[in-house]
């Protein structure tokens, strides 16, 4: 596993979940482990509550995934070109479809574990798992499909 999170890798991360350039965002970091998953953690703030203090939003819990997951997919596409992820063209990906299986409360007091791996290579891009748990107990699931877009669509070229 790197000691290098896959968002500090990938150029122009401004992400409000990811991105090391959004001092505002959640920081979420993600790193391959090298068997073809990634795994991250995150520590909830106590503004990421949901109603009942004591639990994480909904919300955040769907952004962490989305972010994890996206990331994911961006890492897989350039070892799927036998390249350093990160390298040269750059590589990015956008969120197609987003479901969440929320499956018990997440815990505001717990580190929450992100794991996510490639289920499938579609035409556009990646579907995606990914489990998030807390304190040993899986809480919520998702499925990501990760949708290659072009540096036009990160504004990068015109």
């Amino acid at each position: 596993m790197s000691d290098i999170a896959l968002q500090d890798r990938l150029p122009h991360n401004h992400c409000f979940g990811c991105g090391p350039h959004n001092r505002g965002g959640l920081n979420l970091k993600s790193y391959w482990t090298g068997d073809g998953s990634s795994v991250a953690r995150f520590t909830p703030a106590p503004h990421h509550c949901s109603a009942p203090t004591h639990f994480v939003n909904g919300g955040i819990i769907a952004t962490l995934i989305d972010c994890h997951s996206i990331c994911t997919a961006m890492a897989a596409a350039y070892l799927d070109e036998d390249r350093e992820i990160g390298s040269q063209p750059a590589r990015y990906f956008a969120t197609g479809s987003l479901e969440i299986g929320y499956r018990r409360p997440t815990p505001m007091d717990a580190v929450l574990e992100l794991e996510a791996e490639v289920s499938d290579r579609i035409e556009q891009g990646y579907l995606l798992e990914c489990r998030l748990s807390a304190d040993g107990k899986l809480r919520a699931v998702g499925r990501v499909e990760a949708l290659q877009v072009s540096t036009a669509w990160m504004g990068l070229t015109r």
